[in-house]
């Protein structure tokens, strides 16, 4: 019963993390890793481009980690570029396919894709910011 009543409070609220199961964990360079997280259920983010999550892991803390998945091509997962630089990040790239993650979000408006269609633009991005605009 009272897993029912987490799991549907989860659900409505973006305060409460959802637990995401790393699903694949690729090494891109030395400080980052590109991680595929399913939520419960195979339920999807529901994200728009240019949107963020908050990531946690229970005694080490919460960080916001941008989406670098297209929302269009979802299926069920979304993927995560994380650089190792602080607790948390050092803490997730120790984790492998199959541990699990807290999650809240998407959070942040996102880019304006209606306002964008027919036009020429232009992206300028450094560091990490490259790869959710790819």
């Amino acid at each position: 019963m009272i897993q029912s009543v987490i799991a549907t409070a989860q659900e409505e609220s973006i305060y409460l993390p959802a637990m995401a199961q790393i699903i694949k964990v690729r090494h891109m360079t030395q400080l980052e890793k590109l991680f595929t997280l399913q939520l419960p259920g195979g339920r999807s983010l529901g994200n728009a481009p240019g949107q963020f999550v908050e990531v946690s892991l229970m005694g080490i803390g919460e960080a916001p980690i941008s989406i670098s998945s297209s929302p269009s091509r979802s299926n069920g997962v979304f993927e995560l570029c994380v650089r190792r630089m602080g607790d948390l990040t050092n803490a997730l790239h120790q984790l492998e396919a199959g541990d699990a993650v807290g999650v809240r979000g998407p959070f942040g408006h996102g880019f304006p894709i209606e306002k964008m269609k027919g036009k020429d633009i232009l992206f300028a991005a450094g560091g990490l910011g490259l790869a959710p605009l790819r």
